[in-house]
């Protein structure tokens, strides 16, 4: 759920202004939404300043070096500076790495020759000049003469020289080249000094990594503090000859206990009241233990606004039983499970939810890998102690209208969600219309499949359709709401019809990763009985890689599919709008 706000405003006497912002930052509740667009070229240069250091220090962090104490304890700002400088470095000995092996390649043919000599020669009036032609094109006559000498013959190209006076002319049928500055040898000794210095620039950047990472961290806290600080000032009104200033910040009602104690204590001016969509304050989600665990996933996509459901708790059920159905594999789903417990107690903090996450995702798969059928690959139907489970196992038939169902009944769900939402913000008859499609789509259901209502469904129908022609819009006159509404029928109809069918990919998903997990077993197989003694070895290590692949390919597949499945169907059915902004108290760092 989203934790309703107090709107509060302050009213402070400059003098006392920058001791009253110190007091609210160290309580750190207070909100300070800025608009993006009234942010000063200050603010802006430090927000650029601090991605570039957060991009730094997560390049070191990448390199995996166990921190160790420094003797020198350096500024951020001067590590930043250096190392900085250090990969400039590396990226510039990079470059001419590429450009040393191309040069290498191209003065290959010509062998080891020496520049020197080739200087000599030049200063007693010879010239030397390096040609390549087609052979095909190279004339038998020209190998010949005294003063031509053939290099290589290399891929159907004939490298030669020509020897000659300065004031002779010498009139030749060939593409003529720049005399190479160096022999591939001397290439060769460049090229190993250049990748010497790339890893002694390397070996530097460790260093760094392993003693100077917490000087950054420190460095960016100190400059979020100051954009925090900057962006509080901005958003300060100053009144009566700039003698007051007056800030307006948001707290949410579960946090406002101390600020309320600190300002009576204070006797500073302020007022407070309920925070209203208009506002247009930040969000703070608060959600059980297992919706918590999918607000990341509903963050890829938007925060809710002030005002309406977070989808959080409606979503995640779902989400969990799609991720199932997508990946389709017992054996998958223990070894989600497994992962995620052996690996929760040696992550950070932060990470552990994450992984809990997967033990839930591991859970859905394990329930739709015994509703498939389907366990590393096998068909459970072939396995003789697990026929117990048989009569759990669906037919694909089944499974592609489980996918369906499904499907349908997310989609009702979310016009439900829908309904009660424009019920609560606007009054009731304002969910009469999306009423309507729910009557008509489940008579329509019952009507032509179901059949339980013994003919009455059609009352429901017509109900339905009633309410979505003329409730459409309650302030409208009865014709534009009979226009409106017959639009809304129309988009009604295939809408649904296309975001039922849209829940195809869930069984599509499963089947596929399914048939892959069989030819995986098709392969490993023969080899496990035919290839003798290294058999058994081969059969592990195909099973092994052939199923972990599987599973990496089916899991993202498994993931990203829902998303979509819950951001576009679910969401438009619900009436998600989105586009709050999370709740970032003005606090110490």
């Amino acid at each position: 759920m989203i934790v309703p706000m107090y709107k509060y405003s302050f009213v402070v006497y400059h003098r006392e202004y920058p001791e009253f912002l110190k007091s609210i930052e160290k309580l750190g509740v207070v909100d300070v939404s800025i608009n993006r667009n009234d942010i000063d070229d200050v603010v802006r240069n430090k927000m650029l300043i601090d991605a570039h250091l957060g991009e730094l220090i997560k390049s070191l962090k990448n390199r995996k070096i166990e921190p160790i104490e420094a003797n020198e304890i350096k500024d951020g700002a001067v590590v930043f500076a250096e190392v900085k400088e250090i990969q400039a470095k590396i990226e510039k000995l990079s470059q001419q790495t590429n450009i040393l092996r191309k040069e290498i390649a191209l003065a290959a043919p010509w062998g080891d020759y020496s520049t020197e000599l080739i200087s000599k020669l030049h200063d007693q009036g010879y010239t030397i000049r390096f040609f390549i032609t087609p052979e095909r094109s190279f004339p038998d006559e020209l190998s010949e003469k005294e003063n031509v000498v053939v290099v290589n013959r290399f891929q159907t190209q004939v490298y030669f020289v020509v020897v000659q006076k300065d004031d002779e002319e010498v009139d030749i049928d060939a593409d003529e080249i720049k005399i190479p500055a160096y022999s591939p040898a001397q290439l060769k000794t460049i090229l190993n000094q250049t990748e010497i210095d790339i890893s002694d620039a390397n070996k530097q950047l460790d260093d760094y990594a392993a003693k100077h990472i917490s000087a950054l961290d420190k460095s960016r806290n100190k400059l979020l503090h100051e954009v925090g600080y900057q962006q509080v000032l901005l958003k300060t009104v100053h009144e009566a000859d700039n003698k007051l200033c007056i800030l307006t910040g948001y707290v949410p009602v579960t946090d406002n206990a101390e600020l309320d104690n600190y300002l009576a204590a204070s006797d500073i001016i302020h007022y407070r009241e309920k925070s209203v969509p208009d506002d247009k304050p930040p969000i703070l989600l608060k959600n059980g233990k297992f919706a918590r665990l999918f607000e990341p996933i509903g963050g890829i996509f938007s925060m809710p606004r002030y005002g309406e459901m977070d989808l959080t708790p409606f979503f995640a059920p779902f989400f969990m039983m799609f991720f199932g159905f997508c990946m389709g594999d017992f054996a998958y789903g223990v070894i989600f499970v497994l992962a995620g417990f052996l690996l929760r107690n040696r992550v950070s903090k932060s990470l552990k939810p994450y992984l809990t996450l997967a033990i839930f995702l591991g859970i859905g798969t394990m329930i739709f890998g015994v509703v498939s059928g389907t366990i590393l690959g096998f068909s459970m139907r072939d396995i003789d102690f697990l026929k117990p489970m048989h009569f759990m196992v669906l037919s694909q038939m089944n499974m592609f209208y489980l996918a369906l169902g499904i499907g349908f009944v997310q989609v009702i769900f979310g016009m439900c969600i829908q309904a009660y939402q424009r019920a609560a913000q606007f009054g009731f008859i304002y969910s009469l219309s999306t009423i309507g499609v729910i009557m008509a789509v489940l008579g329509t259901l019952d009507l032509f499949l179901l059949k339980i209502g013994a003919g009455y469904s059609v009352y429901l129908i017509y109900a339905g359709l009633f309410l979505m022609l003329f409730m459409s819009d309650p302030k409208a006159n009865i014709f534009v709401r009979f226009g409106i509404g017959l639009w809304n029928l129309y988009g009604a109809i295939t809408g649904i019809f296309g975001d039922v069918l849209s829940y195809i990919r869930l069984f599509a998903l499963g089947a596929s990763g399914g048939i892959l997990g069989f030819v995986i077993n098709s392969i490993s197989l023969p080899i496990l009985h035919s290839v003798p003694v290294l058999g058994p070895i081969l059969f592990v290590i195909i099973m092994i890689v052939g199923h972990f692949a599987n599973i990496a390919i089916s899991g993202l597949g498994a993931f990203v599919h829902p998303m979509r499945l819950t951001f576009v169907e679910f969401y438009k059915n619900a009436g998600f709008e989105g586009g709050g902004k999370e709740y970032n108290p003005f606090s110490k760092q």
